[in-house]
């Protein structure tokens, strides 16, 4: 009897560690969701643009500050804006995205600028392209490739 105690008691002990620390594990952070993603080709140019709607679900703003992908030699955010009757393209640094809000980037707004593709952007493929959230984290993103006329 006293045998089998010791056993359960053992078994009991054994059993403490992993009762403290399953409630004390970190959950993941919230992450935005990006749907809607395409990117655009210039015909007869080395670029692109991107285009997605980026929608924050979580209880905090999150922020993207940037783009990279290894299918092109550059990315980067900028937002086309009509300015004394003329249309111009400014770079952003940062998309603020308060919680339950969504930021979109589409033609003739907020866009990704694809610059040197490293090989063949053809219609009807895909391509990777990460976000970067302002807290470090980059968010893997893939984008449809349309073709550039309608």
């Amino acid at each position: 009897m006293a045998r089998s105690a010791s056993l359960a008691l053992a078994a009991l002990f054994a059993l403490v560690p992993f009762a403290t620390f399953a409630g004390t594990a970190k959950s993941t952070p919230c992450a935005p969701i990006v749907r809607d993603a395409w990117v655009r080709m210039t015909p007869m140019m080395p670029m692109g643009a991107g285009f997605f709607v980026l929608e924050n679900r979580c209880k905090a703003p999150v922020a993207v500050t940037g783009a990279s992908s290894p299918r092109f030699g550059d990315v980067s955010m900028h937002e086309t804006r009509i300015e004394g009757g003329m249309s111009r393209m400014r770079p952003l640094a940062r998309v603020d995205v308060a919680p339950g809000a969504n930021a979109e980037f589409h033609p003739g707004g907020r866009h990704l600028m694809l610059m040197s593709p490293t090989g063949d952007v053809a219609a009807g493929g895909r391509v990777r392209i990460d976000l970067k959230l302002a807290d470090g984290r980059r968010l893997p993103v893939d984008f449809d490739v349309r073709s550039a006329t309608p």
